[in-house]
């Protein structure tokens, strides 16, 4: 922001005209590029969900047809026969039934290829294919199949595992059925699995589609069905946000963030069991056709940068031509050349602004010495206003109790009170200087106690304190602690007889780089009304505090302070403290 503060109204003026230009274009480009992304991702999710829903439909198909093949086998004579056999307890022909089923399952098999074996457990024996080797180390009743008919008690899918049942570790998903039997025969502990294969489930969903898609199956845990090893579908699924999105609605759309990138995901649950076939895809996939539309939109700006950049240097030069002739004068009238005016054809903006510093230039020229006498003696007259105010009452007082003391023969303090009252102005007219040094200022408020100590005899006593002696010699303005004292004796001593206290303590702190003023009594304190009036100069208080905050303004700007408070919780005392910077006054004021 500082560089561009430092260039040319004319380099502004191309800055701005090329600033407006690619910022149309930008804006232009960028909602496109958001119209043309949001239509093609909504394409995508569209297009994709009608892939699922297809996908989800074979597969509904294909399980359904498998469910059709074991009923149609469940229902056969030899499956019937072996149960006859098992509700009455009979196994003498076990081989016999074996080598029944074995058609039974090879038609079986033939009718759905998605079949690799066919297992059924019964009380009297296992039977199964005799082309398939039985994995004997295993018991049907030990495997989580088994438990898991138990525990839902009705017909199990379940997800991909190694076949348990028979040698080989294949790869397969599930169905644990109940078997079909007349109603006639009583049979228990009969379970029929039959163990799909689950490449052929996979072939059936489609591994990659034309938008770059990944399908995949999901329980109603929203845990994989099948083994997968695609490292995307594998993150989406371990994030364990799949199951917040199926639950609302068995079919749908969105999109959602999954670390730092956006992606698609498209869902469809299938008819005859919870499982749900989804799709996903990275939202950079579907919109990298976009990357040229980028392209163009950059190559778009650059070129209009370049145009921009030969039209506004010509335009701004015809633009700004009165406004150099302007400059021109300007820095005449700045070497003092007051002579010096503007002249033009134009009767433009620029032109009238020419216009009316030629004239502005003519009231400058009659006006700018009353303007100097002015400034150069206003700072004086302030100060001297303020600090001029002595207070007549208090003169009076003094004079008055001077007479008195003479008419009692009381000589020798009538002659220390003219002692005092002499020394008294001259220390506060310092020879017309503003200016005192500290001890000056504390002699001065020494004879006002020794004076008003006079006039209020036995009223009061003071101390003076000095922490540091160094400094004594420390400009201050003149009458500065005088207000503060006549403030504790006029209003803090006002309904006291005897017993009053004045301190006047000055200390310095060079760590925060100011020294104090501190002036303390133990009258009857303050109000906040009353300390507020003070501060606001009001007439029936006096003028004297709000006289020395002025002054202090004036001197040391806002580096000074003057507190003024009633510490006691009864109200009685108070504190005045005047806080003034080492650094010391304004040059302009001590000048």
């Amino acid at each position: 922001m500082t560089d561009f503060n430092k260039l040319s109204f004319r380099n502004k003026l191309r800055s701005a005209f090329l600033a407006l230009t690619i910022l149309s274009i930008l804006v232009t480009g960028g909602f496109s590029y958001y119209i043309t992304s949001t239509i093609i991702e909504n394409n995508a999710l569209k297009l994709t969900q009608d892939t699922v829903v297809q996908s989800a439909q074979i597969v509904d198909e294909k399980l359904g047809k498998l469910m059709l093949v074991m009923m149609t086998f469940m229902i056969s004579e030899p499956f019937q026969n072996l149960m006859d056999d098992v509700s009455a307890g009979e196994d003498r022909r076990y081989f016999t039934h074996l080598s029944n089923l074995d058609n039974a399952f090879s038609q079986a098999r033939i009718a759905e290829p998605l079949i690799h074996s066919i297992y059924i457990s019964t009380p009297i024996g296992e039977f199964y294919p005799l082309a398939i080797n039985r994995n004997r180390q295993t018991v049907f009743n030990e495997t989580p199949l088994f438990e898991r008919f138990n525990r839902e008690k009705r017909n199990v899918w379940v997800e991909g595992h190694e076949d348990m049942l028979f040698s080989g570790k294949n790869r397969v998903i599930s169905l644990v059925l109940e078997p079909i039997i007349d109603n006639t025969i009583n049979v228990k502990d009969v379970y029929v699995v039959v163990n799909i294969r689950e490449d052929g489930i996979r072939k059936l969903l489609g591994t990659e589609t034309v938008g770059g898609s990944s399908r995949f199956l999901l329980n109603a845990d929203a845990a994989l069905v099948g083994l997968e090893r695609n490292p995307l579908v594998m993150e989406a699924v371990n994030s364990g946000l799949m199951g917040e999105i199926i639950k609302n609605e068995p079919m749908g759309y969105t999109s959602y963030e999954l670390g730092n990138d956006s992606h698609l995901l498209n869902y469809a649950r299938l008819g005859i069991n919870d499982w749900t076939v989804m799709a996903i895809q990275s939202k950079d996939h579907v919109l990298r056709d976009m990357i040229y539309v980028k392209w163009m939109i950059l190559f778009i700006t650059v070129c209009c940068f370049v145009v921009t950049v030969f039209v506004s240097g010509a335009f701004t030069r015809y633009l700004l031509k009165p406004l150099q002739g302007l400059q021109q004068v300007m820095k005449r009238v700045e070497n003092n050349d007051l002579s010096a005016r503007f002249k033009s054809k134009n009767e433009d903006e620029l032109a009238q602004v020419g216009f009316r510093f030629n004239r502005m230039l003519s009231q400058i020229v009659l006006l700018i010495e009353e303007v100097k006498k002015a400034e150069a003696n206003k700072r004086a007259a302030e100060i001297k206003a303020l600090s001029a105010q002595m207070d007549p009452h208090f003169l009076y007082n003094a004079l008055n109790t001077i007479y008195w003391k003479l008419k009692l023969k009381q000589v020798d303090q009538s002659q220390q009170m003219v002692v005092s009252l002499s020394r008294l102005f001259q220390l506060g007219l310092n020879k017309g200087n503003e200016i005192t040094t500290l001890d000056k200022e504390l002699q001065h408020v020494r004879q006002y106690l020794e004076l008003q100590t006079y006039c209020y005899e036995n009223l009061f006593e003071y101390d003076i304190q000095v922490r540091e002696p160094s400094l004594m010699e420390l400009p201050v303005p003149r009458i500065m602690l005088q207000p503060l004292v006549e403030n504790s004796i006029q209003h803090g001593f006002q309904n006291m007889e005897s017993g009053g206290r004045i301190t006047i303590d000055i200390d310095v702190n060079f760590e925060l780089g100011h020294w104090t003023m501190r002036v303390q009594d133990n009258g009857c304190g303050m109000e906040e009304a009353t300390i507020h009036s003070l501060r606001q100069q009001d007439p029936e208080r006096g003028y004297a505090i709000g006289n020395l905050i002025s002054r202090l303004q004036l001197y040391y700007g806002d580096h000074a302070e003057l507190y003024i408070q009633s510490p006691s919780p009864s109200g009685k005392g108070t504190i005045a403290l005047i806080t003034i910077p080492l650094k010391g006054m304004n040059p302009d004021v001590q000048a």
